[in-house]
């Protein structure tokens, strides 16, 4: 009976976001504003083909859900680069979060550039070079509610291009549900209510499962979509394995000391290593990663199938404390 409840609170809180964004769905807006946020952040979710709203957990949940930020039990700073870009492009993130009493704060900002434009005046006479970088500096907060996580997450657009300035502001809501210990439901809106230079920025929504058949073996698939757009789905799955000693099966793990848990012998004995695989939109995507108690280094390639850009190499950070 009480999982039959459960389900029905679900079902019911998914029914009333659908009618809420109904006439979200209706209105014209310009997809080119801000498109660099479409990019993903994080090599993790990325290689798990960008399917990101329920299996995000850590620092870079404040991407692809800040309901995930509650999850978080220590202070993380994630760092992430793109290191294939072609055409002078770069693309690159850092966050900070940290768990409170009355919840989770993370400091994101996100950034995407082209530099070495060439410039010409109206008689068609060389200018020089000149540089576009695009910033995004956001707040996000999480916490719950009973069973439910929550997150906002509230931002700041800003540009500059041959000298000259434009901004504009956003906001993303997130929320996150455990139906079970082997299933996640995640929803994730974006650019909510945001404009940015004087477009629209097009709104985005995920709702997504993450699935935990086995112990080590994530499943993920997200139903996204963007508005004036056809929807899509994106799936991905991951699998960690231990290289070192097992924390979970160490029953003494509760009586090490502090002094004995950050010892280097104590971190590089507790590793990891995972790989993962995703798919959406004609964008394949592969990757792997290697943890230790309080570092995580990820890596992954997206083959974009473009005849102008290139696919991807990044890789991303994520320091615990």
């Amino acid at each position: 009976m009480k999982r039959k409840h459960r389900n029905t609170k679900v079902l019911l809180l998914a029914a009333l976001l659908g009618i809420l964004l109904t006439p979200l769905m209706a209105g014209p807006l310009n997809n080119s504003a801000g498109a660099y946020m479409r990019l993903g952040i994080g090599a993790r979710e990325i290689a798990m083909g960008e399917a990101g709203s329920a299996i995000s957990r850590d620092v870079a949940a404040g991407y692809w859900n800040p309901a995930g930020l509650n999850k978080i039990k220590d202070i993380e700073v994630g760092v992430m680069y793109n290191f294939s870009m072609n055409l002078d492009r770069s693309h690159q993130y850092a966050s900070i979060a940290k768990p409170f009493d009355f919840g989770t704060l993370a400091f994101n900002w996100i950034n995407a550039g082209v530099g070495d434009i060439e410039g010409y005046d109206n008689a068609g006479n060389p200018t020089g070079t000149f540089s576009d970088n695009q910033h995004n500096i956001s707040v996000s907060y999480a916490n719950h509610w009973k069973d439910l996580d929550y997150g906002v997450t509230p931002k700041f657009y800003f540009s500059t291009l041959d000298g000259e300035t434009k901004a504009g502001m956003g906001i993303d809501l997130g929320a996150r549900y455990d139906i079970n210990q082997y299933l996640v439901a995640g929803l994730m809106l974006r650019d909510l209510l945001g404009g940015y230079a004087g477009d629209r920025v097009p709104i985005e929504m995920a709702m997504g499962v993450a699935a935990y058949p086995l112990i080590g073996v994530t499943l993920a698939a997200d139903l996204k979509w963007e508005q004036r757009e056809n929807p899509y789905l994106a799936v991905g799955a991951e699998y960690w394995t231990s290289i070192g000693k097992d924390p979970e099966a160490d029953s003494k793990l509760s009586v090490i000391s502090v002094k004995e848990r950050s010892a280097w012998e104590d971190v590089f004995s507790y590793a990891q290593t995972g790989l993962r695989l995703g798919f959406n939109q004609g964008h394949f995507s592969a990757g792997t990663g290697i943890r230790f108690r309080n570092f995580q280094l990820d890596y992954v390639f997206r083959l974009n199938n473009h005849e102008i850009m290139s696919d991807d190499h990044i890789i991303s950070m994520i320091f615990r404390f």
